[in-house]
């Protein structure tokens, strides 16, 4: 099987996973968006460990289940649960500190520094999902569901367009092949993209679709440059091989990191 046949079958059942956690019900975008940050969590840990980082990753993944869960129960009001579990993620980043006494190795506070960026890199924007879907109290899955097809408009089309149009490099020294002309065309697309989703759904008004359109366009090429940056760093190619034909969870994800919380903002803004 070559690669783009596998770059398909793979993407086809990503994007319809997606759809069907955001619209099924709200638990299952919580348990699914669950999954996928702690598959991503564990890939920034793996990653980072090429590079001599030695996280704790039972403690980690810990922390980024509370904090998670932390934001979950604050999505459904939940506010003195989300206290208790404030009190778990307060203890688990002391034991971290106090666990690397234990460890001796090298670099401390390095570990413990990868450690919380893991979680707040990839944890706290996907745990975002379920505030989103929840916004003001109310179940409004398309809003969460425009973010994830504005993503996908703007990488798709701004891969074609780069292909077909592309001279003036964007960001050479982190990504070489990404051009002026391919952003041009991804944003243009997702503009398209919004308008046409604001005539079938009246959940935001048109206006309101645009603006997350633009937040990510803009915001979503940004985090595809800190993945490629991290990656960089790390000097390897893919974050993972989770997914045949596009590597890790964060090489899929990567956008809708910095997009996530951005859309989250606007909207807190905005109403």
């Amino acid at each position: 099987m070559n690669n783009l046949v596998k770059r398909a079958i793979t993407g086809t059942i990503y994007v319809l996973s997606v759809i069907a956690a955001v619209f099924i019900h709200p638990i299952v975008t919580a348990v699914y968006f669950l999954i996928v940050a702690m598959l991503g969590l564990r890939e920034f840990y793996s990653v980072s460990g090429k590079k001599d980082i030695s996280v704790n990753r039972i403690a980690a993944l810990g922390l980024g289940f509370v904090a998670y869960a932390c934001v979950l129960l604050v999505s459904k009001a939940q506010y003195q649960t989300a206290e208790i579990v404030i009190c778990f993620l307060t203890a688990f980043i002391l034991f971290l500190f106090i666990n690397e006494l234990y460890r001796k190795n090298k670099n401390p506070f390095t570990n413990i520094a990868y450690t919380v960026t893991g979680v707040v890199y990839v944890v706290l924007p996907l745990a975002l999902t379920n505030v989103i879907i929840n916004f003001n109290g109310v179940y409004s899955p398309m809003i969460l569901m425009s973010v994830f097809i504005f993503a996908w408009c703007n990488d798709t089309f701004a891969y074609l367009t780069g292909m077909k149009l592309g001279k003036h490099k964007l960001f050479e020294r982190i990504s070489p092949k990404k051009t002026w002309e391919g952003w041009v065309g991804g944003f243009l697309f997702t503009i398209i993209a919004a308008v046409i989703i604001s005539s079938c759904s009246d959940v935001l008004k048109t206006g309101d679709f645009i603006a997350i359109a633009i937040i990510t366009s803009v915001i979503g090429t940004f985090g595809d440059l800190v993945e490629s940056m991290f990656k960089r760093q790390m000097e390897v190619k893919d974050s993972g091989n989770i997914l045949p034909g596009h590597g890790g969870i964060l090489d899929r994800f990567d956008i809708l990191l910095l997009v996530l919380p951005a859309v989250w903002c606007y909207l807190l803004i905005r109403f």
